[in-house]
């Protein structure tokens, strides 16, 4: 019997060392104030008692790399702490309010169901993987599974530290949907028209004046011809689109408009001269020419000042225009 009861003992205290109450304290001015501070440093109790649990009991990491375990720490945050109580005292010599943020063992069904929830999302969209040939769904449903996985992380750690038994673990890990993500992106990107070289074929049109398209083109092949050599020629141009071609771009100079600020005078003395202002807009499109269908569109607004020259404030337009269309179609033509 007394062997019966020191075994009893033992159990006893054995489940009670894995039923903990963690709280936070919190000191402001108002009893909001103290709250949000409790709060916060709540979860930060919390995160040093997971740190703590997994790292003294692999059991519970189920081949959980250590990073993976320390990216589940990191990205819990107050909004993943449920069924928070609050005790608030007020210190009336200096008015001032002490908080404590409680959570114990009582509150254990919250985060087991939420972490039981979010498994059953994380799952639904792995299978989901599986049952379409379409790479970039299954890129999304990767990218979800992922996002949900690192809430899963938060709310299971959560509930394991507050003594639940129930270590809802998932058969595959964070590294391996990170992993297979990672393959399906390389996958997309390598059927895409941008592996390799890029051979292009521009067609232009729209509101010119009178000898402007030539200049206008010349400056767009410019901005092209710029992108390759700073992306090991990546890009290639074609006068003809022939077979080589794979990706058709549609350049349209859409409004072309120039007025006259008159000269600005003080005391019969000109302080600023006439000048010439000339505003245009400017639409890129990228096709993908096996599939025909739209890869990007791109407007910029291009302004340009001359005071002498109608076609120098044209010309400083374009480039204006241009140049801020630059950037957007690097990052769209060099993958």
């Amino acid at each position: 019997m007394k062997k019966l009861m020191i075994l009893l003992l033992g159990i006893l205290m054995s489940v009670s060392s894995f039923s903990k109450t963690l709280e936070g304290i919190g000191r402001g001015e108002s009893e909001i104030t103290a709250k949000k501070e409790a709060l916060a440093d709540l979860s930060n109790q919390v995160q040093v008692n997971i740190k703590s649990e997994f790292m003294s009991n692999k059991n519970l990491t189920n081949g959980i790399s250590d990073r993976e375990i320390s990216s589940g720490i990191s990205t819990l945050s107050e909004t993943n702490l449920l069924g928070v109580d609050f005790k608030v005292k007020k210190k009336w010599f200096r008015s001032k309010y002490i908080a404590t943020a409680i959570l114990d063992e009582s509150k254990i069904s919250l985060y087991e169901k939420k972490a039981n929830e979010l498994r059953n999302l994380i799952n639904n969209n792995y299978n989901q993987v599986s049952q379409t040939k379409d790479f970039n769904l299954k890129k999304n449903y990767l990218t979800s599974a992922l996002k949900s996985y690192e809430e899963f992380d938060s709310y299971r750690n959560i509930a394991i530290v507050l003594g639940s038994n129930k270590i809802y673990n998932l058969p595959y890990t964070k590294t391996q949907l990170e992993n297979d993500l990672e393959s399906i992106v390389k996958k997309i990107n390598s059927d895409s028209l941008y592996n390799g070289i890029n051979i292009l074929y521009v067609k232009s049109n729209g509101k010119f004046n009178k000898n402007s398209k030539e200049y206008f083109d010349n400056y767009f092949y410019t901005v092209l011809a710029s992108i390759s050599h700073e992306n090991d020629d990546k890009i290639a141009m074609s006068n003809e689109n022939n077979s080589t071609v794979n990706t058709l771009v549609k350049v349209v100079l859409n409004s072309n408009f120039t007025s006259i600020k008159p000269a600005v005078y003080y005391n019969k003395k000109m302080i600023t001269p006439e000048s010439f202002i000339t505003t245009l807009n400017i639409t890129v499109e990228l096709y993908n020419k096996k599939e025909i269908k739209n890869l990007l569109t791109i407007s910029a607004t291009g302004e340009g000042t001359d005071e002498n020259s109608k076609k120098i404030a044209y010309e400083k337009a374009v480039k204006n225009g241009f140049e801020q269309i630059k950037l957007k179609l690097k990052k769209a033509l060099i993958k």
